[in-house]
């Protein structure tokens, strides 16, 4: 078994999760899909990290300082890159429009800083600061602290996201968004790292389980259930600590989610090539770094609009509207991926 090949079902999950991530920024109006999509669409991206490093044992010969560097050149270098173009471009789109507004950008600046990141690239950081305590804790901390953090941080996250629900009606919003700069950058690297070690766990359990078949099944189990399961819990948006209303649930529709994903991905991919998805997993990093920050959903969106009309109601036309939006959004970047893989690879940490 070559455990240094690109694993195509891992990359087929980053497919998926990086196309809801979209579908949530696209759609507008509270939906069963979004909900669904929501209840893990983040988590997959955690899980399959951490079942990649068990998978790979990549943590066996390196250093954390030899880690820490690695990630900083694969998620921090593009975190502040893309940080610094996309406050430069949308400063530049205010001096079009004749409207500069100073204290949006001043908020872009603080939130960079601070590591609360503009639009989607708070992932980036979050990731950096789980993986490096995930290393830590697999290589120097003794293996009974890995059971108090599978415990003590989903009560921490439970905790938290009612904590922020009644901040956010307690103060104004400029002292939430300080206050959230403060918090929400370490909380979501707690809830990420329980995440990994999920993920990490779940490989080592689940390939005692040596037929695909089975893990098929256990697969579609896991999605069916998810998909009941999801509806219970709306509401959730990890990016501001919003659990939903039921935060219990998050974590149990985070896991089952992505297993199910994993697993069918695993079984299927010997029969679909799933090309298209598996070229945006391939390149999920760079469509998290630009599809909000650079007009990108604004434009297929509007685009979009002028073809179908696209009345924003809540029906089955709807979910057509959204998803010929997200097709436009997946085509533009389809050339500011091709772009930054040939001409800027430094963008996304590669020279």
């Amino acid at each position: 078994m070559d455990r240094k090949r690109r694993i195509k079902y891992i990359d087929l999950c980053k497919g998926l999760g990086i196309l809801m991530v979209t579908w949530g920024h696209i759609t507008k109006l509270d939906n069963p899909v979004d909900t669904w999509a929501a209840s893990f669409k983040m988590a997959i991206f955690f899980v399959a990290a951490g079942y990649l490093i068990r998978y790979a044992d990549s943590y066996r010969t390196q250093t954390l300082k030899g880690y820490a560097v690695k990630l900083l050149k694969s998620l921090m270098l593009p975190y502040v890159l893309f940080s610094i173009l996309s406050i430069g471009f949308r400063f530049a789109t205010m001096i079009m429009k004749h409207r500069i507004d100073i204290p949006a950008i001043k908020s872009y600046i603080l939130a960079t800083i601070t590591l609360r990141g503009t639009f989607a690239l708070w992932f980036l950081p979050v990731l950096f600061i789980a993986e490096i305590l995930f290393f830590c804790l697999i290589k120097y901390l003794p293996k009974w602290m890995r059971i108090v953090i599978l415990i003590v941080i989903p009560v921490f996250g439970i905790w938290e996201s009612y904590f922020i629900r009644h901040l956010i009606v307690s103060v104004d919003p400029l002292t939430f968004e300080r206050i959230s700069f403060l918090i929400l950058p370490i909380s979501k690297a707690l809830i990420a790292l329980w995440f990994l070690e999920i993920g990490h766990l779940g490989c080592m359990l689940f390939s005692k389980v040596t037929s695909r078949e089975i893990r098929f099944m256990i697969g579609l189990v896991f999605t069916i259930a998810n998909i009941f399961l999801s509806q219970q819990n709306i509401g959730v948006d990890l990016n501001n600590m919003s659990l939903g209303i039921h935060p219990p649930l998050f974590f149990v529709t985070g896991i089952i989610g992505s297993f199910g994903a994993l697993f069918v991905f695993e079984f299927l991919e010997d029969h679909i090539p799933f090309t298209i998805l598996n070229y945006f997993g391939k390149n999920s990093l760079i469509l998290m770094c630009t599809q909000r920050p650079f007009y990108i959903i604004s434009t297929a969106t509007a685009g979009w609009k002028i073809i179908s009309g696209m009345p924003g109601i809540m029906a089955w036309r709807y979910y057509i509207d959204c998803l010929g939006a997200m097709i436009l959004v997946m085509i533009i970047e389809y050339s500011v991926i091709t772009f930054v893989n040939t001409k800027a690879k430094f963008l996304i940490g590669r020279f």
